[in-house]
């Protein structure tokens, strides 16, 4: 009778699981005033948010608004 294997293979629950609930994460690099990152440092602090929360919100925030563009400046 052969042995039966005990290890390999694919098992339920098994591997890395994701670090995101909504998937994969995107590193992204921006310029910004330091009068904003103080605010939004502030804010985060304030919800028990890391900087990567707060701007995340954020964005959620501005593609949730109905055009996209209500409260911003224009671009020079």
């Amino acid at each position: 009778m052969p042995k039966k294997l005990t290890h390999g293979g694919k098992r339920a629950g098994a591997g890395r699981k994701p670090a995101h609930p909504e998937g994969r994460t995107v590193l992204v690099t921006a310029s910004v005033p330091g009068g904003l990152v103080e605010g939004l440092d502030a804010l985060a602090a304030k919800r028990g948010w890391n900087r990567s929360e707060a701007v995340t919100e954020a964005i959620r925030g501005l593609l949730a608004t109905k055009s996209g563009d209500r409260g911003l400046r224009s671009h020079p």
